[in-house]
C-alpha cells in the first residue's frame, strides 16, 4: 500500500505543491524514489498527460501545416497549379493569422509575469527574462521571430493575388519580378523555421522515460563534441596555413581558401580519392597532408569516442532521474491550468477515503493506493504491523510496549549463547597451540 494522499492533494482538496518542490530541488535521487515515481506517475497517466497532450495538438497541427505548405506543395522546377497555389495560400493564412499570433501571444503573457515578479537574469548589463533561460521557451521566442519575417518577406504578398505572366493568369503565385529580390531569403528563414518547428517537438518525449533519458544524455555530451569541432577547425587552420606557405606547383590549391575547404572535405571524408593523385607530385605537402589525416582520423577520432562512451557513463546513471525531473516540472506546470471540476473528479477516481486492506480480511488504513503483487516477491516472515487496542484519539497517549519473551524467543537466546561459547571456545584453543608451540622452540633454543 501506498500512502500518498497528502501528496497529491493538501488539506483543502487542493493539488499538492510536492511535486513543483521536487522539481525546483532538482535532485535526481529523490526523484527516482519508489513511493515519488508512484505519485508522480499517477497524476501524469490519469490526469495531466490529456491536458498535456491537449494543448500541444495545436502546435502539432501547426507543423503539419507548415510542413505541407514549406515542403510538400513547394516545387522547385517552378511548376505551379492554380489548386496547389490556394491551398499554399490557405496553409500560410493560418501561419500568419493563427499560428503566429499564439506564439505572439505566449511570449508577452510569459514576458509580463517575469517582468511583473521582477523575475530577471542579468547577461552583462541586459535585463533577460527569466523564462527563455529554457531552451523550450527560447526556441518558442526565436520560432515567433522567424515567423514575422516570413510574413514580412512572403512573396505571394509581394506579388499580389492575380499575376499575369507568360504562363497566363494566376492566382496566389509566388514567382514574378517583384519577389524575385527577396526569394532566397524567405527560403533560408523558412528552413530554420522548419528545423526549429522539428527541435520543438521534443516535448512529446516526455511519454517515455527511455526516450527523454536518451534525449537528455545527447545534450549532456554535446560539450565533448563542441571540444571536437574546435579542435579540429584549429588543426585546419594551422595545417591550411603552413601547407600555404610551402612552395609547390599545384595549381588547383593556390592560396589558404582552396586548403581550408580540402582539409576539411578530407576530415569528414567527402574529399575524392582521385584528387589526392596530384599531391604525389610534392613530398612536402603529401607528408603534411599525411599528417593531418592521421591526426584527427586516429588520435581525434578515438579521442572523441573515449570522451563520448565516459561522459555516457558519467551522465546515464542519473538520467532517469533528470528525466523524472523534467516531466515532473511539466506536470506540476499542467496541475496549474486543470479546472477545479476536473481535480475533483480525478480526486474521485483515486478513492482516497477507502479504507485498504493489509492482507485478505485485514481492513486497515484510508488515503492510499493500494499496487497488487505476486506473494512471493517480498516474503514476510515477521508481521510488523502493530496493533493496539482503545481508542484512536490524537489526545490519547501513545501506548508502551510490552513484550513477554515467547519460546521462539528463548530457543533464538539459546542458540546464540551456543555459537557464542563455541566461537569462545575455539579461540582459546588456538591460544593453548600457539603457546605450546612457544614453549617447544625455546627449548630447542637451549
Amino acid at each position: 500500500n501506498y500512502y500518498v494522499k497528502h501528496l497529491v492533494q493538501d488539506l483543502d482538496g487542493k493539488s499538492s505543491q510536492t511535486l513543483s518542490w521536487l522539481a525546483a530541488h532538482q535532485d535526481p535521487k529523490v526523484i527516482v524514489h519508489p513511493v515519488v515515481v508512484m505519485f508522480a506517475d499517477l497524476i501524469w497517466s490519469r490526469l495531466a498527460m490529456y491536458h498535456f497532450l491537449l494543448g500541444r495538438c495545436y502546435f502539432l497541427f501547426a507543423v503539419c501545416v507548415f510542413v505541407t505548405s514549406q515542403a510538400v506543395l513547394f516545387r522547385h522546377d517552378g511548376s505551379e497549379s492554380m489548386e496547389e497555389n490556394i491551398a499554399r495560400f490557405a496553409c500560410r493564412c493560418f501561419l500568419y493569422l493563427a499560428s503566429m499570433p499564439k506564439l505572439m501571444f505566449d511570449q508577452c503573457r510569459m514576458l509580463a509575469m517575469d517582468i511583473q515578479a521582477r523575475d530577471l537574469r542579468w547577461i552583462g548589463c541586459i535585463p533577460t527574462p527569466r523564462y527563455l533561460w529554457s531552451l523550450q521557451h527560447a526556441g518558442t521566442f526565436l520560432l515567433a521571430i522567424l515567423l514575422i519575417i516570413m510574413f514580412v518577406q512572403e512573396p505571394i504578398f509581394w506579388c499580389g493575388v492575380w499575376t499575369i505572366n507568360e504562363k497566363g493568369p494566376l492566382i496566389f503565385t509566388q514567382i514574378c519580378e517583384e519577389s524575385r529580390p527577396i526569394r532566397n531569403v524567405y527560403s533560408i528563414v523558412s528552413c530554420f523555421a522548419m528545423l526549429l518547428y522539428w527541435a520543438l517537438l521534443m516535448d512529446f518525449t516526455l511519454f517515455s522515460m527511455r526516450i527523454s533519458a536518451f534525449v537528455l544524455v545527447c545534450g549532456q555530451v554535446l560539450a565533448d563534441v563542441g571540444l571536437f569541432a574546435l579542435a579540429l577547425v584549429f588543426l585546419v587552420m594551422a595545417f591550411a596555413t603552413a601547407i600555404s606557405s610551402l612552395k609547390h606547383g599545384i595549381q588547383d590549391f593556390s592560396g589558404v581558401d582552396p586548403w581550408l575547404a580540402g582539409l576539411l572535405q578530407m576530415a569528414l571524408g567527402m574529399f575524392p580519392r582521385s584528387d589526392y593523385d596530384q599531391f604525389e607530385r610534392e613530398v612536402a605537402v603529401l607528408v603534411s597532408v599525411a599528417v593531418f589525416v592521421a591526426i584527427v582520423s586516429v588520435f581525434l577520432l578515438n579521442l572523441l569516442i573515449a570522451q563520448l562512451s565516459q561522459s555516457y557513463h558519467d551522465v546515464f546513471e542519473d538520467m532517469q532521474g533528470f528525466a523524472r525531473l523534467n516531466r515532473a516540472g511539466t506536470t506540476a506546470a499542467t496541475l496549474t491550468g486543470i479546472r477545479a471540476k476536473n481535480w475533483s473528479r480525478f480526486l474521485e477516481g483515486l478513492g482516497f477515503e477507502e479504507r485498504l486492506e493489509f492482507n485478505e480480511g485485514d481492513v486497515g488504513l484510508a488515503g492510499g493506493i493500494q499496487v497488487t503483487e505476486p506473494a512471493n516477491a517480498n516474503l514476510v516472515t515477521e508481521d510488523a504491523i502493530r496493533r493496539y487496542g482503545g481508542s484512536t484519539a490524537p489526545t490519547m497517549p501513545w501506548p508502551q510496549e510490552h513484550e513477554e519473551p515467547t519460546e521462539e524467543d528463548r530457543f533464538d537466546r539459546l542458540e546464540r549463547l551456543i555459537s557464542g561459547s563455541s566461537k569462545a571456545g575455539s579461540r582459546s584453543k588456538g591460544r593453548v597451540k600457539g603457546s605450546s608451540s612457544q614453549e617447544a622452540s625455546s627449548t630447542s633454543d637451549k
